[in-house]
């Protein structure tokens, strides 16, 4: 073989090595539980559209009990996706897989490398790192803690920012269980408990007051105020994900920001950014896009749970693509019972110019958070009869043909003395509102009114009620998890027929052993409380004492 042959033969390898190795952008593995011990698991990666020689047909995902598998691509017919005008594929592998047994698992793959150059993981040689994401679950018993899925990932794992820019990225997780979410900024892994080596956080690099990162644990906002060094970053971020305060599963997200040297500012969106609806009204928020530099044109797009829920998902009013500043839009959802939750919906709002390309730019992200809260009960009354207090209610209840049972049933809770707050429309529940729960789910009734019975009262006390509304899925064995309380009923106040003298006071106001002197004092019966039939008068006063504390009276 001749030198030439040689030189040439040397740069195919050479060109053919880093084809091979510049590859893996971000990526996360999520699942379905679709049995008692079976799920459905997707990794999902983005690659380098360019590097064709290390493109992956199939991928071998760890399933955590000791087996693995390669799983082919699902999409494109086997090929991917590639992104128009970006170097960027989206790939999906998906398998199923039964367990031996109750337990945490960790779901995982690795891929020999990553892209090359990403400037905080082991600059300039990222390629040289392999890229590792992870998914730990544990099973719950399905019948008392229901079936469990990994959260789902709305916002795509590759975003845009322009260096002196502020940058904001979410990764819109939406757990379709319900379960209540956490964010956490970790390092990225390139295997099991392995963290890539010589990684430093984006605002490490050319390090400033004016270079700061920052995750909110409780939306998920990732942000960066603000990028100083033009290039492809990489951060990792896992979502925990909790049941009756539980942690129960984690999913690492990998994920690629580029940040280029511009002279653009991004857009700004306006929006109301909390909000709280009770179940069955329609929930109309507008939303408004401008954009500082007035000759570029702005698109918006929103994701989110109320977009995933399976009965009357929310609707996006908008226009399509991009088009002139202001841009107005809106987002309409018919809330329904089964919308009922303790956590608030997420909803983020991207809205993105056309600076870079004709379809991408500079874009800034703002997450909406919508509380679904339940009715309260309505008309609240009862009256007090002889050893007893008799509470009812409305009937119908607004929510308690709930779609899939959703409904549980009422509680009823008690309180010595009034607390006369007016409940606030996004504070459900009455904890720390000194009511005490004396009926944990009941939906009796005699046909026009629920009705409850409270037997353990004083005649010496007034008792004050509320209602709340239990809203709560149920296991396959009709087991309630996740309970939702609704908000709470008027408060209603109750003392039984005053026919006995109360006292209400009682001082010593001289203590002597042959003088002494107490004053007693006591609120005479209400006539029209005395039963003057069973118990006729005349009527005297006694007052009786007891030496010693026990049950012996004189006067």
């Amino acid at each position: 073989m001749g030198l030439k042959e040689k030189i040439l033969l040397f740069i195919f390898c050479l060109t053919a090595g880093t084809a091979w190795s510049t590859h893996n952008r971000a990526g996360e593995i999520t699942y379905e539980q679709i049995g008692p011990l079976t799920i459905r698991a997707t990794i999902t990666t983005y690659t380098k559209a360019s590097s064709t020689a290390a493109d992956r047909d199939s991928l071998e995902l760890f399933w955590g009990d000791g087996k693995s598998e390669f799983v082919l691509r699902a999409n494109g017919n086997g090929q991917g996706e590639v992104i128009p005008g970006e170097d960027i594929k989206i790939n999906y592998y998906i398998a199923e897989h039964t367990y031996p047994g109750r337990a945490t698992y960790t779901l995982s793959f690795r891929d020999p490398n990553r892209v090359n150059d990403i400037l905080n993981v082991n600059f300039p040689n990222s390629v040289d790192v392999p890229f590792y994401v992870e998914t730990t679950f544990s099973f719950l018993n399905p019948q008392f803690q229901g079936l469990n899925s990994s959260v789902v990932l709305l916002q795509p794992p590759i975003d845009f920012a322009c260096a002196g820019q502020p940058f904001i990225h979410n990764p819109n997780a939406f757990d379709p269980d319900g379960d209540s979410l956490s964010y956490q900024l970790i390092v990225p892994l390139q295997d099991l408990g392995v963290n890539v080596p010589g990684y430093v956080y984006p605002d490490e690099i050319n390090p400033g007051p004016m270079n700061q990162i920052s995750l909110d644990a409780r939306t998920g906002d990732f942000t960066w105020r603000s990028p100083q060094n033009p290039g492809e970053y990489n951060i990792a971020i896992r979502i925990n994900e909790y049941r009756e305060g539980v942690l129960i599963n984690s999913t690492v997200r990998d994920m690629q920001i580029f940040v280029d040297l511009c002279e653009n500012r991004p857009p700004s969106i306006e929006v109301e950014e909390e909000i709280c609806i009770i179940a069955g009204e329609t929930l109309r928020l507008p939303v408004t896009v401008t954009d500082p530099d007035s000759f570029q044109l702005v698109k918006l797009s929103a994701t989110g749970g109320p977009f995933q829920v399976e009965i009357q998902p929310a609707i996006y009013i908008g226009p399509d693509g991009y088009q002139a500043s202001p841009l107005n839009a809106e987002l309409v959802w018919e809330t329904q019972c089964i919308h009922i939750s303790d956590h608030a919906y997420q909803i983020v709002f991207r809205a993105v110019d056309n600076y870079i390309s004709e379809t991408n730019g500079l874009a800034t992200l703002k997450t909406v958070r919508i509380r679904v809260v339940g009715p309260p009960p309505e008309d609240v009354r009862g009256q007090g009869q002889n050893n007893s207090i008799r509470i009812d209610w409305a009937l119908p209840y607004a929510c308690e043909d709930a779609d899939d049972d959703y409904f549980l049933g009422f509680s009823v809770w008690r309180k010595s003395g009034s607390n006369p707050f007016e409940a606030d429309s996004c504070e459900n529940g009455l904890a720390g509102k000194g009511y005490t729960r004396i009926e944990y789910i009941t939906t009796e009734n005699n046909g026009t009114r629920y009705v409850h019975e409270d037997f353990d009262v004083l005649k010496s006390k007034i008792y004050c009620y509320r209602i709340l509304a239990n809203f709560a899925r149920t296991t396959p064995s009709g087991n309630p998890y996740n309970i939702v309380e609704s908000l709470p009923s008027m408060e209603v106040c109750f003392q039984l027929d005053q026919d006995l003298p109360l006292i209400t006071h009682v001082t010593v106001d001289d203590t002597d052993m042959i003088d002494g002197k107490i004053t007693v004092r006591w609120i005479k019966p209400v006539s029209e409380d005395l039963d003057t039939i069973k118990n006729p008068g005349p009527y005297i006063y006694q007052l009786k004492r007891s030496q010693d504390g026990g049950n012996t009276f004189t006067e």
